[in-house]
This record gives structure tokens, C-alpha cells and sequence, in this order.
């Protein structure tokens, strides 16, 4: 089952600044640049700020979650993490604003191996609970 990314209004600012950032970037200083340094120069800074564009966009489009018959699979952007549903061991509900697969300010941190973890944020997560639950032969420890 897939569970998309929950978004919050901090990123959405945060992500869509960026794109208007980057993609300014990238079409207006083509035209100073190139009469200053040339063709080339203009190309390759509009070329690399059109990438972060891209990049960006990519990592808002395609974050989620699915949750498999033994897995759980975690996209973000180009990335993505697979962690076996019998090897997680809890998820904790935290506020700490770590760079993670989080698209939110309401993370949880999903505590799997020894002492991996990794910070989620579904936008459903009792319902992503429940399907991981239905999964396992044990229920995983869910603390608000």
C-alpha cells in the first residue's frame, strides 16, 4: 500500500521559494551573464540552476511510503531506503527538524535493526501503522 509524504505549510513555502528561486536564476541571469563572460558561462549556470530545479521539484513530487508484503520502501526523489517490517522495532512521534524524508514539521522516527532509524512523515500515520501491523507476525511499538 502507498502512503504519501503529509506536507506542511513551512515546506510548501520552503520548496516552492526554492523552484521560483532557482528557475529565476536561471533564465535572468543567462542575458547578463552571457555579454559579461559569454555563451558557454551563460549556458552552464542556467544549465546548473535548471537541474536544482528539477531536483527539487523531484524530491516534492516523489516522496511517499509502500508498505509491501515485507517490506517498507521509502522514496525520496532519486532515493530510496528498504527496511524489512520484521526488523522494525518502533515509531516515535518527534519535532526535531533533522533533514530526513520528511516533508513536515510532524515527524516520526521509525527505529528499525540494532540502532537504525530513519524520520518518516505519511500523511496518514495511524493508518500506516496499521497496515504495517497487519504485517507482522508482531505489532510495532507506536508512541504519540
Amino acid at each position: 500500500m502507498k502512503f504519501h509524504a503529509k506536507k506542511d505549510m513551512t515546506f510548501r513555502i520552503l520548496i516552492w521559494g526554492s523552484v521560483l528561486l532557482f528557475l529565476g536564476l536561471s533564465v535572468g541571469l543567462f542575458i547578463p551573464i552571457y555579454h559579461e563572460a559569454g555563451f558557454a558561462a551563460s549556458i552552464t549556470f542556467s544549465f546548473i540552476f535548471g537541474i536544482f530545479v528539477i531536483i527539487i521539484l523531484w524530491l516534492w513530487y516523489r516522496t511517499f511510503y509502500v508498505v509491501t508484503n515485507e517490506h517498507l520502501i521509502i522514496h525520496i526523489g532519486p532515493f530510496k531506503r528498504r527496511v524489512e517490517l520484521n526488523t522494525i522495532k518502533k515509531i516515535e512521534k518527534s519535532n526535531v527538524p533533522l533533514a530526513s524524508v520528511a516533508l513536515s514539521k510532524e515527524r516520526y522516527f521509525l527505529y528499525y535493526n540494532a540502532n537504525d532509524y530513519t524520520i518518516i512523515a505519511p500523511e496518514n500515520i495511524e493508518k500506516f501503522v496499521e497496515v504495517v501491523n497487519e504485517k507482522r507476525k508482531e505489532p510495532i511499538r507506536f508512541l504519540k
